[in-house]
């Protein structure tokens, strides 16, 4: 068995900064989970302590039931995928996949076979008596991959094994880490910054910022019912939209206009009180679409918008419009977002608003026109200026601790 736990463990460093803060996470036998954040979110160095390769400050971290912040590396039956494939250049492939198995001092029988069975399940064997000069990026990797695969071991530790790849063979070599891991099924904690890696590749997603668990939950509850405001802006591609809004009787008053309030979102903000308040607006770009391909049937809400910039991209169009931002959006956590994921990936809130929109290839919209848009009320997405949190969270979606 397999299971990995974090029981409020932290990581803290000689000069006080702490890596990793109280985490708590259980792993599950046979379970792909992908470890998400910003740079120094402390992901890297969690996986590095399940490794052995960080040293535990506080709390314990289990290994199918046993404590092993004191065990080494080397008897914790763990292995590591890395960003650099770390091959032996003047080894073949074979020589490379068993060499951890020579050392082990393992039947060259033995060696040989499971070699050749890990070449078969990552396609390597016309492969096999080639050097690492000679193969692709891709092929490098998965020889990486079958390194790891050849040694049997309790868990598959993966920091960010793609990095180094072109976007087409991330692609490939995604599709490729999660058949595997379905054929398998060994227990396999994957680290990586790419929130687009995360939501394809997990059964389960942590997103981790400066240290802290923020949310664990599905890719599909991470995206339709974030526990937060980092969490919205984080998961997404285009990133979620943030307005200042004030939610006064029936309507929610934001830059774009007087957006009706959904029976659902109102009962559920009713948990948080009555009365008028300030809120944080988030849209996500898809639940915008032009409003002559809006779908039939659906409560929404239409308002003018003057386009800046179009993109297309074959099956969609991303269309940027501009709006007068009146109020400043003052929470310290989306601030913190924007800093975290860059400018170019979070709305930026302001006197001068921006917002993307993600509708139908066969829009009219225009860049320097204005189009009518509509937007789905029901998918709006409510936060708290002050701390960040969800007023809109679905309750009994969220049946996962974070």
């Amino acid at each position: 068995m397999a299971e990995i736990e974090f029981d409020d463990v932290v990581k803290r460093y000689p000069d006080g900064f702490e890596a990793v803060k109280h985490m708590y996470l259980e792993i599950r036998d046979g379970e792909l989970i992908v470890l998400v954040g910003p740079s120094g979110c402390g992901k890297s160095t969690a996986l590095r302590m399940i490794a052995g390769l960080e040293d535990i400050t506080e709390g314990d971290l289990k290994i199918g039931g046993e404590v092993v912040n004191d065990l080494a590396p080397k008897d914790r039956d763990i292995a590591m995928v890395f960003q650099n494939y770390a091959l032996y250049p003047h080894m073949s492939v074979r020589e490379n996949m068993g060499f951890a198995l020579k050392l082990r001092k393992e039947k060259p029988e033995d060696i040989n076979r499971r070699v050749t069975e890990a070449a078969k399940i990552l396609d390597l064997e016309p492969h096999l008596d080639r050097k690492p000069a000679n193969l692709s990026g891709g092929q490098r990797q998965r020889v990486a991959m079958g390194r790891a695969i050849v040694r049997e071991p309790r868990a598959f530790l993966m920091d960010e094994p793609l990095s180094n790849l072109d976007a087409k063979l991330r692609v490939e070599m995604r599709a490729a880490v999660s058949r595997l891991q379905q054929r398998l099924g060994t227990t396999t904690v994957y680290v990586t910054h790419d929130q687009t890696e995360a939501m394809t590749l997990g059964e389960r997603v942590a997103v981790m910022r400066a240290g802290i668990l923020q949310q664990v939950a599905s890719p599909k509850e991470l995206y339709e019912n974030p526990k937060n405001l980092f969490v919205a802006g984080f998961i997404g591609s285009p990133a979620m939209n943030f307005f200042a809004g004030h939610i006064d009787a029936e309507t929610i008053k934001t830059p774009m206009g007087a957006i009706p309030l959904d029976d659902d979102l109102r009962r559920r903000l009713e948990q948080h009180g009555s009365g008028a308040r300030a809120v944080i607006v988030g849209i996500r770009p898809e639940d915008f679409e032009d409003a002559q391909f809006a779908p039939e049937g659906h409560r929404g809400w239409t308002f003018d918008a003057s386009i800046e910039l179009t993109e297309s991209m074959g099956s969609e169009i991303y269309a940027h419009f501009d709006f007068e931002e009146t109020d400043q959006i003052e929470a310290e956590e989306l601030r913190e977002l924007q800093e975290d994921a860059g400018t170019a990936d979070v709305p930026q809130s302001g006197t001068s608003g921006h917002a993307v929109a993600r509708v139908d290839a066969n829009s009219g919209v225009r860049a320097g026109a204005k189009s009518q848009l509509w937007l789905d009320v029901r998918k709006l997405h409510l936060f708290d200026p002050s701390d960040g949190s969800s007023m809109t969270r679905k309750k009994e979606a969220a049946t996962t601790p974070a």
